[in-house]
């Protein structure tokens, strides 16, 4: 609610209509986001006039067996986005997104890699987002690479999914929802689904940096399969993952505050031609993303 400086010369009764306003205004937030007990209205709603800065960290180890031969891979990234708001109006938000910072370190047993990217660094893209959490129009992003080996990579896959999806219907601690994501990876002759289907619930709320948050947990499951050539060799993935997403939503601002991600994911990835193998792997993943401005 704007605050009003009041001068001391108005009548009395000018103070009690500015009073009445006052309640009426914030009586007009509430109903927004509804109410604690009776039911929470949760929805991205995020003001023209600000920009949110989210800070990414993921870690992911993966293990795989070739020949016999075992070989561990480490990926670490840091990220940095800005959104704001480019357009009034409460559903679909039209977002602009700004990329910060873009760091990747990858670890094998053949070499260790960081990825150039200044290419990346500064670029901007344009997006929607439904007040429910789903992303579209990202095309934007998918012209964005970086190389990464002999291929180059887009960011098509960085903002799916980035933002939880949320209950189209008032909740109350303990309700649930269900939501499934389909994440498509394109990478030179390669591409790989990742298909989850997820039971959201909110656990009840918690003040996170001075702001009232729900607490949700989201528990996932899925299927990856996927197809591709790499150096000339066809390959067929198929695999299943788990996950638990913990977030932190701000209620009445209608945004995303903080997600605490950690997963594990099965897969064989079978090769054809002359090099024909079946290479077994698991990968443990952990995620952060953090509201820092």
């Amino acid at each position: 609610m704007t605050s009003r400086k009041i001068s001391h010369l108005l009548l009395p009764v000018g103070m009690i209509l500015t009073a009445i306003v006052i309640m009426a205004g914030c009586a007009s937030k509430k109903s927004i986001w509804g109410d604690t007990k009776k039911g929470l209205i949760l929805s991205y709603r995020m003001p023209e006039d600000k920009t949110y800065k989210y800070q990414v960290t993921s870690d992911v180890d993966q293990a795989m067996e070739i020949n016999t031969q075992k070989l561990e891979v480490t990926m670490k990234s840091f990220q940095e986005f800005s959104f704001s708001n480019m357009l009034p109006g409460p559903d679909p938000l039209s977002l602009k997104v700004t990329i910060d910072t873009m760091y990747l370190y990858i670890k094998s047993p053949m070499n260790e890699m960081i990825p150039e990217m200044k290419e990346v660094i500064g670029k901007r893209i344009n997006m929607y987002l439904s007040s429910n959490g789903h992303e579209s129009d990202l095309d934007g992003a998918k012209e964005i690479f970086y190389v990464l080996g002999p291929e180059k990579r887009n960011l098509g896959t960085e903002f799916q999914g980035f933002f939880p999806n949320l209950p189209d219907h008032p909740v109350k601690p303990g309700d649930t929802w269900t939501f499934n994501d389909t994440i498509m990876e394109e990478s030179g002759n390669n591409w790989l689904g990742i298909y989850s289907s997820n039971n959201a619930k909110l656990e009840g709320y918690e003040t996170v940096g001075g702001r009232e948050c729900a607490r949700i947990v989201i528990e996932t499951t899925g299927t990856i399969s996927g197809k591709g050539n790499t150096q000339g060799v066809d390959t067929e993935t198929v695999g299943e993952f788990t996950g638990t997403d913990l977030v932190w939503f701000d209620y009445k601002e209608g945004i995303l505050i903080k997600i605490s991600s950690k997963g594990t994911a099965k897969s064989q990835t079978k090769t054809s031609g002359v090099r024909q193998m079946i290479i077994p792997g698991t990968r443990e993943m952990t995620k952060t993303i953090v509201l820092t401005d």
